[in-house]
Parts: structure tokens; C-alpha cells; sequence
């Protein structure tokens, strides 16, 4: 199985995200089994050469010569343009072995907007891909439900866990160790950046901001780390800093809006919270239930074994859930020491197996 290539299409950090995160570590994991292992980052920003990585900078030029002249014997598509998915499908079709990862909402939206045209050829592609990966168990019914292949689907949550690094807790600022010095309990959260699903905030920034100003009753010490490495829409953001001021929590909240991995930040918090509106399966709250930190998430989709659930963008059920955390700590840490995560890197790794086999 050592003959196995692996191209790995998608985001690469920085900056830091969901998707950028999983093909780090996937690809680290290849490589330490000697798999090979090649990322074609489409997204990335990162301005220094890496071995294995490489920056596609004109991502159609370089589409249309990899369509046809792709040399790994696995492609495995990671990010959500219905157009990439597509192309992957044809390539599948011309007899290459190729995977798509699935996350979030992007294939109901881009069901939902499509004429019937659009919808039959994304149902092609879909087809006509060796294999795919669904996130949670919601967007593996929706698949099943365009009449694809039960044996080629599987749900395959995309956290991996990290490896512990010093250099990952020198790349984070000196002012967030100090503002968590000073601070207690510590709370934290994260988006890849301000994104909005169905008019709402879609990480829900504006809740956390609310949460603690509500909780700053009761632990006038709290902080609240809201990890943000891409802000993208700078008006929403100052709006949001402007929330802050008017509440009164300019000491309690801040924004870490540097480019670093999240998982130190995650272990010295106290509680880690995850107020989206919609999701596909987030790494980090994998991640802060790996590290036996209680966590607090919507109800929006099926969330893993030990997550405690408030009604989505219901913000006294938010409060309700996160200070019964806090007042019943030692109660609520306890119970996370039965919990335990799946390794989705064997996972992965078989479903590689059986493609390059088929």
C-alpha cells in the first residue's frame, strides 16, 4: 500500500480553518506512515515553500492541465465549489480514483439554488466520484437521497487529532497568554471568518458576545477568546467591537484575529462553546472534547458524544447551558472521561485502501 499517492485538493494553512487544519494533519499522517501525500492549495496565503505543498495561483490554468495529466492515484477533493466537484466527478468518468469530502451546507445550497440543469449535472459528477465523505450523518442522507451508492459514501468526521507543539504555543500572541493569565474561567470560540447563513451571524459572534456580558454577573473575572484568523467583513466586525464597548466588556472579550492553531488556546479554556446557525462537523469542538474540555454547541446538526446542546440561536438557552457548566464544573469535566473520539485517520486510510484496490 506504500504505492499509494494521495493528492489532496483543498486549503492549506494559513489561515487556520476547519478544512486547512484537516489537510494539515492528514497530510502529516500520510507522510509519518510513508504514504505519499501532495496538497494543491487553492486558498492559502502561505507565502513559504513547504515540502509537498504547492500554491496554485491561476486555479483554472492549472485545472484544466491536472483534468487530464493528474499523476497521484488518489485525488481527494476537500472544499465546496459544486464547479470543483464537478470537474472531479469527470475525472472520475476518464477512469481516475478520486474522493470528495463533503462539509457543512454547501451541497443542499448548492441543490437548492440550481436549475434542473445544474442539479443533474452535479448528481453526475456525484456519481461518476469513486467515493465521498460525509461530514455527519445529515449530508450522508442527502447523498443516499440523489441515488448514490450506499458502498461509496461513509461519515467520516474531519478532525485529526494534533500533534502538541511548542512552536504552535509561540505562535500565539503574548497579549492572549496574558489576557488568559488574567482571567477566570476562560471560555473560547472560533470561526474561520464572519460568514452569514440565512441573514445570521453564522458562528455566532454576536451570542458569545452577549454570553459574556450575562455571565460577567456572576464571574466578573470571565474571558472570552474568540478565535478569528480571517475577518473578512470589517464593517460586521466593528459593529461587533462597538457591542462589546456598549456592554461593557471591552476587558472580557477578545479577538484573536492572528493566524495560529487553536488547540492551545482550547486547553487552557475552561469551557469551549460552538453557536453556529448551520455546521458540518467542527474540528474544534472535536478537538475541545479530545482535551476533556466541556463544550457547549447548537442543536443545528448531530453533535458528538458529549457536547451539551442549546436550541439553535436561542440566546437564554446559550446562558442557561454555559452557567450550569461553570456553577457544576468539577459534575460536567467528570462526566467527559468516558468520552471517547474515534480515530478518523484509520478511517480515512481504509477508505483509501478500497479505492486504490477498486
Amino acid at each position: 500500500m506504500s504505492k499509494i499517492k494521495v493528492a489532496l485538493i483543498g486549503s492549506y494553512p494559513p489561515p487556520p480553518g476547519g478544512i486547512s487544519i484537516h489537510i494539515q494533519r492528514l497530510k502529516r499522517q500520510l507522510e509519518e506512515r510513508g504514504y505519499g501525500c501532495i496538497v494543491y492549495d487553492l486558498k492559502g496565503q502561505n507565502e513559504l515553500p513547504e515540502k509537498n505543498v504547492i500554491r496554485i495561483e491561476n486555479v483554472k490554468k492549472w485545472l484544466l492541465r491536472y483534468l487530464f495529466f493528474a499523476k497521484e492515484n488518489i485525488v481527494h477533493y476537500h472544499n465546496s465549489d459544486w464547479k470543483m466537484r464537478v470537474v472531479i466527478g469527470l475525472m472520475g468518468l476518464l477512469g481516475k480514483k478520486t474522493i470528495i469530502s463533503v462539509q457543512g451546507a454547501s451541497l443542499e445550497d448548492s441543490l437548492k439554488s440550481a436549475s434542473w440543469f445544474k442539479k443533474k449535472i452535479i448528481r453526475f459528477s456525484l456519481r461518476h466520484t469513486s467515493f465521498i465523505v460525509a461530514a455527519n450523518r445529515e449530508i450522508e442522507d442527502l447523498l443516499l437521497s440523489l441515488n448514490i451508492d450506499s458502498q461509496k459514501t461513509a461519515v467520516i468526521p474531519a478532525f485529526i487529532p494534533p500533534v502538541i507543539e511548542k512552536e504552535d504555543y509561540q505562535r500565539i500572541p503574548k497579549r492572549v497568554w496574558n489576557f488568559i493569565k488574567a482571567h477566570s474561567p476562560i471560555i473560547s470560540a472560533d470561526a474561520f471568518k464572519i460568514s452569514f447563513y440565512n441573514n445570521q451571524d453564522l458562528y455566532g459572534i454576536d451570542m458569545c458576545i452577549d454570553l459574556c456580558a450575562n455571565l460577567k454577573q456572576d464571574y466578573p473575572k470571565i474571558g472570552l477568546v474568540f478565535c478569528l484568523p480571517e475577518i473578512g467583513d470589517y464593517e460586521y466586525f466593528n459593529k461587533m467591537k462597538q457591542r462589546i464597548k456598549e456592554k461593557d466588556i471591552e476587558d472580557n472579550f477578545l479577538f484573536q484575529i492572528e493566524p495560529c492553531q487553536m488547540y492551545p488556546i482550547i486547553l487552557k479554556s475552561n469551557v469551549f462553546v460552538r453557536p453556529t446557525n448551520t455546521d458540518g462537523d467542527a474540528i474544534s469542538l472535536r478537538e475541545a472534547l479530545y482535551f476533556k474540555i466541556p463544550s457547549v454547541a447548537s442543536d443545528v446538526i448531530l453533535r458528538p458524544e458529549g457536547t451539551i446542546l442549546f436550541r439553535s440561536r436561542d440566546i437564554n438557552d446559550f446562558i442557561l447551558k454555559t452557567k450550569d457548566i461553570l456553577d457544576n464544573y468539577d459534575q460536567y469535566k467528570n462526566r467527559l472521561e468516558i468520552v471517547k473520539l474515534e480515530d478518523n485517520f484509520e478511517k480515512i486510510l481504509k477508505v483509501y485502501r478500497k479505492v486504490f484496490k477498486s
